[in-house]
Order: C-alpha cells, then sequence, then structure tokens
C-alpha cells in the first residue's frame, strides 16, 4: 500500500533517514569550527594558567634569596648613609668634606697650596653635593698613595679631575720629584637641619 504522494513506508523511511543524515551533516560542518575554536581558547588558557603557575612556584623558591638581598642591600645602605660626611648646611657639609681631604693630605705628606670649596645652595632630601679643588705639592709617591686613600677611604669621596703638572722643572734630579697637582673631588653628604625640618612639618 503507498501513500497519498505515491511513497511506501521504505521509501519514507529512506527519505527519513537521508533527510536526518543531511541536518546532521549541516549541524556538523557548523559546529565543528565552533569546537575547534572553543577548544583552542580552553588550551591557551590552560597554557597560560600553567605558565603563571610556574612562575608564581618559581618566585616562591626565590623568595629567601630575594629576602636575603634586600637584607643585604639595606645594610649596605645604612653602611653607606654612616659613611656620608655631614653638615648642618651645605657650607658645613662642604667644610667637614674639606677638613677630611686635609687630614689625608696630612697622612700622606701632600703639602696643600690651595683648598677652594663649592657646595650646593640647598639640599634636596637632605642631601647635597659639594666639591672641593685642591691645589698641592707631592711626589709621585705620594700623589698615588693620596688618590688611594681619597678613593678607599672611610669618606666617600670621588676625584673628578686631576691635573699633574712639574712643580720646578729646573730641580735638582738626584732628589724626588716635586710634582704640583690640582684635583677636584666631589663629595655627596647629608645636611643634618634639612632631616630635622622634614620631620617637623605636619
Amino acid at each position: 500500500m503507498t501513500s497519498g504522494i505515491g511513497l511506501s513506508p521504505r521509501d519514507r523511511r529512506t527519505l527519513v533517514i537521508g533527510a536526518g543524515a543531511v541536518v546532521g551533516l549541516v549541524l556538523i560542518a557548523r559546529g565543528l569550527p565552533a569546537l575547534r575554536t572553543w577548544e583552542s581558547g580552553r588550551l591557551s588558557e590552560a597554557q597560560t594558567m600553567t605558565g603563571q603557575l610556574a612562575a608564581v612556584r618559581s618566585g616562591i623558591v626565590g623568595l629567601p634569596a630575594l629576602r636575603d638581598s634586600l637584607a643585604a642591600r639595606r645594610f649596605r645602605l645604612a653602611t653607606l648613609d654612616s659613611a656620608m660626611p655631614a653638615g648642618s648646611s651645605p657650607a658645613a657639609l662642604a667644610a667637614a668634606v674639606a677638613a677630611a681631604v686635609e687630614a689625608i693630605a696630612d697622612d700622606i705628606s701632600l703639602k696643600v697650596v690651595a683648598l677652594q670649596l663649592r657646595a650646593d645652595s640647598a639640599a634636596v632630601d637632605g642631601q647635597a653635593r659639594t666639591e672641593i679643588r685642591v691645589t698641592g705639592v707631592a711626589d709621585i709617591v705620594g700623589l698615588a698613595a693620596f688618590l688611594r686613600e681619597v678613593e678607599a677611604g672611610p669618606v666617600p669621596l670621588v676625584v673628578k679631575e686631576l691635573g699633574v703638572s712639574q712643580s720646578a722643572p729646573a730641580a735638582d734630579s738626584t732628589k724626588p720629584e716635586a710634582l704640583r697637582v690640582d684635583l677636584l673631588i666631589m663629595a655627596i653628604g647629608s645636611v643634618e637641619h634639612a632631616h630635622a625640618s622634614a620631620g617637623a612639618r605636619p
């Protein structure tokens, strides 16, 4: 027996199965790219989270070393701060640095002929820079010792300029040659009244 449109039950089943297959293929064709995109996004997210987790674990492992490094830096900073020259004003700071330079010159027998002091007019964050120009006379051994003490001494000083010339070209060659030296020495120090003023602010 056939239906009104001339299809047998077998043909109808074949038609339904074919239509279902077509619909399924269409759904698969449309859904597969979306599924791949979703899967790719989830994979990328998982990789990102894995990288973040590895970074956190690495940070936890390196935390003790970072703490030790921070403690060492704080210690060095405190040591440097305690070694910095200090004065109640930039001018007083320059005088303190000049006194330290003169003390070094006296210890190594460099004869100071002239000293010129120059300091910042105002302190910044409780610190000021000062420069001392030293003109003196010494032999080569004394000059080397003076430079070594300035650069490596307890007070942090830096030699910015150095000029050397013969003090007396016609002097007796059997005696140690006296050299005329001209140095510009720089230091950064603490201005004490600036700290006090900063602490007094509300």
